[in-house]
């Protein structure tokens, strides 16, 4: 329980900066600036799980089954730099088919490439950090990321004054060439220093078999990043780059439930129950309903907290035209409470190696999710995208829940 204080009192002080850059943000560019910062921030994330290809989720396991952790660390290192030129050019015809014509130059794709890098190395650090039960040093490592781009902004403000799109991507490039720094350093002190002779490529045969390992929950991220992202595209597509930017930014603030949760709560539990699932069912059970409890409060006591505090920040803003969208915040408040509570039966389902009915659950979600924004948005606008995010997680809800259900009902009890 200390540990997920000390990572609920990290991830405030990053909810925190996060509201402090959104609001900045909002406050000093049009909306039009502010929605094309908006996609290159969302294409970053899918940028770090284009690179990662959701390698921890066989490395998680490992590590935490391990004593001697520096060859997973290094078949990590292998796998991503034999995988590297692949996934480059997948990265780049993934921004080439999502993003609007006026944000698709060559400066914007390798200033992406760098910071997708440097992102997913951090995250990777921090991970294996948490996983290791080093939470200190992660929670650090997650105020680095959180800060140093408000302290870039500040000091530039302090000479310059001015800030547009094409400065506020200079800008991000450094505080994660920053972040790199930090991380890697982190990374070579408490858990594994590279040598020059760990850069080998992996033979085919190897690769072939990380791979196929990795095929669920590579079409399961699929899913949850076409559900997580391709609403924010289409609007910038079909509605234009200000209306991208009034979703997005509601989105942010309704989307620190889900990054509390996932840093607070996820990543502290997950070590516990993938260890007591096979030793200790009766510190499984325990440890799983203090996870559901507060997985389910949080999320009640933060959508009631940003309703409230909502009217504030935007008159900090000075965006009178997001207070027409009040409707907007509400549905995606309502989406990220189902988005967290389907967070409890997928933990239930992963841990029990049940990811083939995630993937198979998170498909047919993704395929309703696209539907209905393909026939929402154009009806009701950036309302529309709210509407599919808040059904497309009921649905997912209902399904992730059943299935843990029978599953728990034959396990556990």
């Amino acid at each position: 329980m200390r540990n997920s204080l000390e990572s609920i009192f990290t991830r405030g002080i990053s909810i925190v900066s996060k509201f402090l850059l959104v609001g900045l943000l909002a406050k000093l560019l049009n909306l039009e600036d502010y929605g094309s910062f908006q996609l290159i921030s969302y294409f970053i994330m899918i940028s770090t799980t284009i690179f990662g290809l959701e390698y921890y989720n066989i490395s998680n396991r490992d590590i935490v089954k391990t004593k001697e952790k520096s060859e997973i660390y290094t078949k990590h290192l292998q796998f991503f730099y034999s995988l590297s030129p692949i996934l480059f050019i997948i990265q780049v015809l993934v921004f080439l088919g999502l993003f609007p014509k006026e944000l698709i130059t060559i400066r914007t794709i390798i200033f992406i490439v760098i910071i997708g890098i440097c992102d997913y190395f951090a995250q990777e650090v921090y991970r294996y950090l948490m996983i290791n039960k080093q939470y200190r040093k992660g929670n650090i490592q997650l105020i680095y990321k959180s800060v140093f781009f408000i302290i870039i902004i500040a000091i530039y403000l302090t000479f310059f004054k001015k800030l547009d799109f094409d400065r506020l991507l200079i800008l991000l490039l450094i505080s994660y060439l920053l972040l790199f720094i930090f991380a890697y350093n982190s990374f070579s002190i408490y858990l594994h220093h590279f040598s020059i002779s760990e850069f080998k490529f992996l033979s085919f045969k190897k690769l072939k078999n990380i791979l196929s390992v990795l095929s669920p929950f590579l079409l399961l991220i699929l899913f949850i990043k076409g559900i997580e992202f391709t609403d924010k595209f289409l609007i910038g597509k079909i509605l234009g780059l200000e209306e991208a930017g009034i979703y997005s930014f509601l989105f942010s603030m309704a989307s620190v439930m889900g990054v509390f949760v996932m840093s607070g709560f996820y990543i502290i539990y997950l070590p516990q129950l993938l260890n007591n699932f096979k030793n200790n069912m009766l510190e499984f059970k325990s440890d799983f309903r203090k996870f559901s409890i507060l997985t389910i409060g949080s999320s009640i006591v933060l959508a009631f907290l940003i309703v409230v505090g909502s009217p504030i920040v935007f008159d900090l803003v000075g965006k009178p035209i997001l207070l027409d969208n009040l409707e907007l915040l509400y549905l995606l408040l309502g989406g990220f409470v189902l988005y967290n509570a389907a967070l409890i039966p997928h933990l239930f389902l992963y841990v029990c190696l049940d990811e083939k009915i995630i993937s198979l659950i998170m498909g047919i979600a993704l395929l309703i999710n696209l539907s209905l924004n393909f026939f929402l948005i154009p009806k009701f606008g950036v309302n529309g995208a709210g509407y599919s995010f808040l059904i497309t997680y009921a649905i997912i809800f209902s399904f992730k829940s059943t299935r843990a259900i029978v599953i728990w009902r034959k396990l556990v009890v």
